[in-house]
């Protein structure tokens, strides 16, 4: 009998596995892209509410165990109080300088505004959307129709008094966890922009005390730890995209968050911390594609330090369970596989390789958007030794290294994978974080080959000083808002003027409704006018506030379709200025929109 259950673990996961993969490749096999697409409107952000209420749950377990049998406070106690007064004050400076002296500001157009509106549909919209998902819904019942929020951004909706609904939903190809945090964001303290904001300025803030604590668990070395949160708080970019609504903080974030809870059951060896590990590696890879790779550097923590797992039957348990929360995520990649991502040939090619390599390989060189002293402690500790540990830490190093080179070298390969591609040196924030961890261990390096020769604790003093003064000649690139997408920037500055200025029960036209939604107005994809004429033309009986056009950026770019819903809307009704700008060669204005006289 005792046989039989120690073999029930292997044959409980098995079978949700087999089952699991069967149910995978039936789902996939059985509907189309489109339909697939349908289904995650409601699917997805249903997986994702289960995986965060799982986190919650096991942060509870893991919280009360682990305080009543002081493992938790054991590693707390561990670190000297000096570090945690060093931690707490670098955390609260580099969160100063990112809310004070960072400009809060979009600078990925219009995905920041795609993002939000989403995660307003998941965290509002329940009963109304496109006619498949209805139907769909429809078959699950009333009660998961309260429940289960809309992963989809909304192409036409409705604002009235407090009250938000989608009429016509269009699911987004990027996965919805991002979104999602957006939701219960929303869900607490309403919507609004410097909630999304302030969102990814405690993503910085947390993200400061993962690097820490990771760096701890890992190198056992707390001054280790503490040069590589400085490293991660003090670097440009982080912090730039920090005070954005861009999903790379958090992308960059919660699978680092995932490695931390991975090194701590590897510390206390828990089935409740296994179990937090399993469903936030689920959760942390649902925020960009590449982001699932971080199970990678999961999977060479337990080659290391916990091999002995690998014989236990709680690890196929609960990595069956990791398995069937990202089921949906899964199904989500292949749906969107063939969908344009912003270019018409192969999106990773060898032919990228060359340029993309040389430019950001550079970026770390040339010490113009990121500090040339980070890069300097980066190789300080790939190459030598830490003398406080006796050891090189070959394992701990190669697990970093190996994190690093899979977020930083699978941009090398991707179209727009150029760090001086527009705005994609976002990308670099998904590197941040081994990045730092290499070069604290080589600040911790430096210091106590220094301290060796010369006794005294000041070392750690100098270093940090010059750390901190070099970053202040980066000040003037941080506060910089330079000119990439300024025309869609100059486009949603004027938006809201206009949407301020629009009365009660008034719907605009626009290619971006996202950010007018946000702002609690109506708004309807402007091809509505064109596709769906007589649709469109119950606007102006339904709106008695009035139908506005909203002349946007869009509409100047170099796209004849794009253009067409312009000026279709221009000749065929009768258009009043209401107000208008320029930013350069770009018009930007709305108009009153009229039936002509005589027109059906």
């Amino acid at each position: 009998m005792k046989k039989l259950y120690k073999y029930l673990p292997f044959t409980i996961s098995g079978i949700i596995f087999l089952f699991g993969a069967i149910g995978l490749l039936l789902w996939t096999s059985s509907y189309s892209s489109w339909t697939l697409r349908e289904q995650l409107i409601i699917l997805s952000p249903l997986s994702l509410e289960i995986n965060f209420l799982l986190i919650v749950v096991a942060v509870g377990m893991v919280g009360v165990s682990f305080f009543r049998k002081s493992q938790l406070r054991n590693i707390f106690q561990e670190i000297p109080q000096k570090i945690w007064f060093n931690l707490a004050v670098l955390s609260i400076a580099g969160f100063l300088i990112l809310v004070f002296i960072v400009p809060r500001e979009h600078r990925i157009y219009y995905d920041e505004d795609i993002y939000q509106n989403i995660g307003q549909n998941i965290a509002f919209t329940k009963a109304e959307g496109s006619h498949y998902g209805e139907t769909y819904l429809e078959s699950l019942g009333s009660f998961w129709k309260r429940i289960i929020g809309r992963a989809a951004m909304c192409n036409e909706g409705k604002n009235e008094y407090g009250d938000f609904s989608c009429l016509r939903l269009e699911y987004n190809k990027e996965p919805n966890g991002w979104a999602y945090v957006l939701s219960v964001v929303f869900r607490i303290f309403g919507v609004h922009e410097l909630a999304s904001f302030l969102t990814n300025n405690f993503i910085y803030l947390f993200a400061v005390i993962t690097v820490f604590l990771t760096g701890y668990l890992l190198f056992k070395d707390y001054y280790t730890a503490i040069y590589a949160a400085l490293i991660f708080a003090l670097t440009p970019e982080t912090l730039i995209w920090s005070n954005t609504v861009a999903v790379e903080p958090s992308a960059a974030f919660f699978p680092a968050l995932s490695v931390l809870c991975t090194l701590f059951f590897l510390r206390v060896r828990t089935n409740t911390a296994f179990f937090l590990a399993a469903v936030m590696t689920a959760f942390s890879v649902q925020f960009r594609p590449e982001a699932a790779m971080i199970c990678l550097v999961s999977g060479l923590l337990f080659i290391f330090w916990g091999r002995d797992e690998l014989k236990q039957g709680r690890f196929y348990l609960i990595a069956s369970v990791f398995f069937v929360l990202v089921i949906p995520h899964l199904v989500n990649l292949y749906a969107v596989k063939d969908l344009g991502w912003g270019s018409s040939g192969p999106k990773f090619s060898f032919d990228y390789f060359q340029g993309n390599i040389k430019v950001n390989s550079l970026f770390y060189l040339r010490n113009t958007r990121f500090p040339a002293v980070f890069t300097i402690l980066f190789f300080l500790g790939l190459l030598f030794k830490n003398r406080t540990r006796g050891s090189y830490q070959l394992k701990e190093k190669l697990v970093v290294v190996v994190w690093f080179l899979l977020f930083w070298g699978i941009f090398i390969f991707f179209y727009a994978g150029s760090y001086n591609y527009g705005a994609d040196v976002r990308f670099s924030l998904l590197s941040a974080m081994p990045f730092s961890l290499i070069a604290g261990s080589g600040a911790a390096i430096l210091v106590s080959q220094v301290m060796s020769r010369y006794k005294g604790s000041c070392v750690h003093y100098v270093l940090t000083s010059v750390i901190v003064v070099l970053f202040l000649s980066f000040l003037p690139f941080v506060r910089a808002i330079t000119q990439e997408a300024w025309a869609a920037r100059a486009d949603h500055r004027f938006a809201r003027q206009m949407a301020e200025k629009m009365p009660q029960n008034s719907i605009v036209l626009t290619h971006n409704p996202n950010m007018f939604l946000l702002w609690g107005k109506n708004a309807a994809q402007a091809s509505l006018a064109t596709e769906h004429r007589s649709y469109f033309n119950r606007f102006f009986y339904k709106y008695k506030g009035g139908v506005y056009f909203h002349y946007n950026f869009w509409c100047n770019v170099n796209d004849k379709v794009q253009n067409s819903f312009c000026n279709n809307i221009l000749q065929r009704f009768n258009c009043t200025p209401v107000m208008s700008f320029r930013e350069k060669n770009y018009k930007f204005a709305l108009y009153k929109v009229e039936k002509k006289r005589g027109k059906k």
